[in-house]
């Protein structure tokens, strides 16, 4: 079985965080209905945050970056939502570079276009 890796920001404000977590569960939710297998980083890190607050945003960029990391390079393609943020994200940035290093597919879509019956260029190998 494969999946799609899901990348968004997440730093912010609490409000900001707590909302592109939801955002990241939503489309991954929408995606599944859809038939397509995503994994989202955000859904997973912002809940074991929420309960183990104990990483310096060094070591959010680093150790978290590096697990994270390691279920990209096993995704067949990643999926970049382009919400506000996206391209100054260190975190989508280093992604999409780590994407291109290894030539895994980036699709980018506008999470608001997945409640429309549009046909995603994607499918699950």
């Amino acid at each position: 079985m494969s999946y799609f890796y899901i990348s968004n920001p997440y730093n912010g404000t609490e409000e900001q965080k707590e909302q592109r977590a939801r955002l990241a569960a939503e489309v991954c939710g929408k995606l599944l209905k859809k038939g397509i297998f995503a994994w989202s980083p955000i859904v997973h890190n912002h809940a074991m945050m929420k309960v183990y607050d104990q990483f310096s945003l060094e070591e959010r960029k680093e150790l978290v970056l590096e697990f994270d990391f390691s279920l990209l390079q096993e995704a067949q393609g990643m999926i970049v939502l382009t919400i506000d943020g996206w391209k100054e994200s260190y975190g989508v940035n280093k992604e999409i570079e780590l994407c291109e290093e290894l030539e895994i597919p980036v699709t980018y879509i506008d999470p608001s276009k997945l409640d429309e019956d549009i046909e995603l260029d994607i499918e699950l190998e």
